[in-house]
């Protein structure tokens, strides 16, 4: 079984906050070990296009009462169990204009 869990961190937060996880969405194609009459295995890679991440929730900060998902730089880190090529992705950003006291 293939996973791949996704995280983000805003403003070189002191950790890495779970963003969303893929379950049985990046498996084989065929089944594993299964050889067809010329001997050739019959399994191939798994393939999934465009797979959104949705927006980060709504956490907040408990010390300083800030929402996460907001920030001026963001990390993004990929975990996960099997072999999967993640060849690029893309994040969309809107500008906003936060008030004096952007608390949750």
């Amino acid at each position: 079984m293939h996973t791949l869990k996704t995280y983000y961190r805003p403003d070189d937060y002191p950790e890495f906050i779970p963003w969303r996880e893929f379950s049985q969405q990046f498996d084989i194609i065929g089944s594993a070990g299964s050889l067809d009459v010329g001997g050739i295995p019959t399994a191939r890679p798994g393939f999934a296009p465009r797979i959104p991440f949705g927006k980060p929730g709504n956490q907040c900060d408990p010390t300083t009462k800030r929402q996460l998902r907001r920030g001026y730089e963001f990390q993004v880190k990929f975990n996960g169990t099997g072999y999967c090529v993640l060849n690029r992705f893309r994040i969309h950003a809107k500008i906003l204009i936060e008030k004096a006291t952007s608390t949750c």
